[in-house]
């Protein structure tokens, strides 16, 4: 009874179209200050305290001071994977048009999933992750092999210090596009900001999609030896089939 309880309280969270709006607006993962998300959400500075005040009480966002501002953020991957999954049930139409595997859909093909990344090349990171041997699945978790620390010392990532934060390190993630898992926790958290201050990802016009860049297809080839068909562009429908010395070719 404790649990449905609790359900029934966090779900009440998300039933005002207000607290929604401000939800949603966060999604990407970022921070933003109490002025921007009471703009984004059309209400009074009153009812926006009112609003934040109720979704930091039930865990849905967080709150960090910053000199005399405040900033909110979803509190967490898990917060956010069951927004997003919350967001399909309630609109199906609106969201297979979203998610569905075009040929021009960009955020299908690369999206950030909170704070790493998600849809088909997320996906297929964490297949080539698997083929070079990295990382390896253990239960709901990815662990490192011997060889995965040195490659991602190598990349510019500090496990040792992943592994010290008090947040799962590396985590198996549902992606609701593909059906198959992308990297999540604190080590696909910065695989993702690895790859964007490498500028081999670019921020995209359609809201949380990122786009691939040139650079980011030519190292990702050389490093991890994904393949892409000629002239391939971000919106271009991606198909993945295993090739000679575990390749993975996306077309």
């Amino acid at each position: 009874m404790d649990d449905a309880k609790q359900l029934a309280n966090l779900s009440g969270q998300l039933a005002d179209p207000a607290r929604a709006a401000i939800v949603l607006s966060l999604m990407d993962g970022s921070s933003q200050p109490t002025g921007e998300l009471q703009v984004g959400a059309n209400i009074s500075p009153s009812s926006a305290s009112i609003h934040l005040s109720k979704l930091v009480n039930a865990k849905v966002l967080s709150v960090v001071k910053r000199g005399r501002l405040k900033y909110y953020r979803i509190s967490s991957a898990a917060v956010a994977h069951a927004i997003e999954a919350l967001t399909i049930i309630a609109s199906p139409a609106t969201a297979a048009r979203q998610v569905g595997r075009s040929a021009i859909n960009p955020f299908s093909f690369a999206r950030t999933c909170y704070d790493h990344l998600a849809g088909k090349l997320g996906v297929e990171i964490v297949s080539a992750l698997q083929c070079k041997e990295i990382i390896q699945p253990a239960g709901k978790i990815f662990e490192l092999t011997d060889g995965g620390h040195e490659w991602l010392r190598g990349f510019g990532i500090d496990c040792p210090t992943l592994l010290a934060e008090r947040r799962l390190f590396a985590t198996q993630c549902l992606d609701f596009t593909e059906r198959r898992y992308h990297l999540g926790g604190a080590l696909g958290a910065a695989f993702l900001s690895r790859m964007i201050q490498l500028e081999w990802l670019a921020s995209s016009r359609v809201p949380r999609s990122v786009r691939l860049t040139p650079q980011g297809r030519a190292e990702l080839g050389k490093r991890l030896n994904l393949e892409f068909s000629e002239g391939q562009k971000v919106t271009a429908k991606l198909v993945s089939t295993p090739t000679f010395r575990g390749h993975r070719r996306l077309d």
